[in-house]
């Protein structure tokens, strides 16, 4: 992985950024992949493949157990901010950090049940440490990680509430794709809205962008 790819936001520390190149590095090729070993490069949006990745898909699932000592690419530190639904601040060894959850979309702000999903993780992580795995680094400079409160797994405890979707286009397997199936079954958080207010966030913000497209050619 080039320095370049590695848009942090934060001037981060020596060793904060030394562990983060380690792991990318140790990977080879950053960013999840469907069932094909297939993603979109996050700056160009271009497809291509990775065949090796295919193969190996069954061994980069969705983690089961907290992280051990040891662990490749694990960083701790305390809860800084909630800034939505799925995303959040943590202050890794002095340096303020942006984290994306990973395989999760949380709806927006401005839709139904945003302001409870933002809660939702607020609750869970107020006033915790957080241990923060690594996977990847997304175009807006954000981590993308599994974020863990000591043996709970905050991604899928999100999505076992009913306060994210399963995010298929950029998850390594569909893991929370079955938890996510239990929660609309139970109804349980955005399942019990009605159908029209339950909108994908990846849908969502589509049409917010096409809206705002076609407003400016007016």
């Amino acid at each position: 992985m080039k320095l370049a790819d590695l848009r942090i936001i934060a001037v981060m520390s020596g060793a904060v950024m030394s562990g983060l190149l380690s792991v990318a590095t140790s990977w080879g090729h950053p960013g999840n992949v469907d069932a094909n070993g297939c993603h979109r490069e996050g700056g160009t949006q271009q497809r291509h493949c990775h065949p090796e990745r295919a193969r190996n898909r069954a061994a980069t699932n969705v983690p089961t157990r907290p992280p051990q000592p040891g662990d490749e690419g694990v960083f701790h530190g305390p809860l800084v901010a909630v800034t939505d639904g799925d995303s959040l601040r943590a202050r890794i060894q002095g340096v303020v950090m942006e984290f994306r959850l990973a395989d999760i979309d949380a709806p927006e702000s401005d839709q139904p049940y945003g302001a409870r999903s933002l809660a939702e993780l607020r609750e869970l992580t107020r006033d915790k440490s957080l241990t923060i795995v690594f996977r990847d680094i997304d175009r807006y400079g954000r981590v993308i990680s599994d974020v863990w409160v000591d043996s709970l797994h905050v991604n899928r405890e999100l999505v076992t509430r009913g306060a994210a979707w399963f995010y298929p286009q950029y998850a390594r397997d569909d893991s929370l794709f079955q938890v996510e199936q239990a929660a609309r079954d139970a109804k349980r958080g955005l399942w019990e809205l009605r159908r029209a207010d339950r909108v994908e966030p990846w849908v969502w913000r589509e049409r917010k962008r096409s809206a705002a497209k076609s407003g400016a050619g007016k």
